[in-house]
């Protein structure tokens, strides 16, 4: 068996320590201890992206932010979806390490994706982006299942605060999006976001497409005004 081998450190904003892992051929980010995202199962946050960015395809200049920038799979799925060559995807990334990380060790999962002239990353929380911007935004993408917390966001287990709920219903153009993949028990947390302001939907979805795909991500797609009857998004779906 080969081993696994740490390939960059540095520290989360909460001082705990942050890795990079490649084992055999699969790389993965870590913080104390805890594996957050891994190349093998990268489903879920590929179909997040591409789910995000379903409502947008025909907008000519859709404007997209991403909460933090991972493995870079949910970014991946949004580009893919979104070719318009003025739509605008900024990635909040608290870590000024990982950009690097993907330019160094990373570069094979998605050639080119950072050089892509829509891009614009920055060393900032998501709340930082959101009070700084005051022209709204089309859609807000937030990968609870693989990224770390995110102080004001969500609590230590991925689920998004009440009061981040309603800040991101206004900073949210009318007929925006709120996607968040987070495991939260179903019923709790569509009422949550129903109250405050959103229609809510929620896709479930294979977390990989190898092996025997029994772990599923659950992404919930809260819109800023109603869903139509008819509805474009495939998956498992549940009103």
């Amino acid at each position: 068996m080969k081993p696994a081998v740490t390939l960059a450190e540095t520290r989360a904003p909460d001082g705990a320590p942050f890795t990079l892992v490649e084992h055999d051929g699969v790389f993965s980010l870590h913080s104390g201890g805890v594996q957050l995202e891994s190349s093998f199962a990268h489903n879920g946050a590929a179909e997040l992206g591409r789910l995000s960015a379903q409502p947008f395809r025909s907008a000519r200049q859709p404007r997209i932010l991403l909460a933090g920038l991972g493995l870079g799979y949910v970014l991946s799925g949004l580009r893919g979806a979104l070719p318009q060559k003025r739509a605008v995807f900024q990635v909040a990334e608290p870590i000024s390490d990982l950009p690097g990380w993907h330019r160094q060790h990373l570069a094979s999962l998605h050639e080119g994706q950072l050089e892509d002239s829509r891009l614009i990353v920055r060393k900032q929380t998501l709340n930082d982006a959101l009070r700084k911007n005051k022209e709204g935004w089309q859609a807000l993408v937030i990968d609870a299942d693989g990224t770390l917390p995110h102080p004001g966001v969500t609590d230590r287990g991925g689920i998004p605060h009440s009061s981040f709920l309603h800040r991101a219903h206004s900073s949210l153009k009318e007929g925006g999006l709120l996607a968040i993949s987070c495991n939260a028990e179903h019923r709790t947390f569509e009422r949550k976001v129903q109250r405050a302001g959103f229609d809510v939907i929620r896709e479930v979805v294979p977390t990989s497409q190898k092996g025997k795909q029994k772990q599923r991500s659950t992404i919930w797609l809260a819109r800023k005004g109603a869903y139509e009857q008819t509805r474009t998004f495939r998956g498992t779906s549940h009103k």
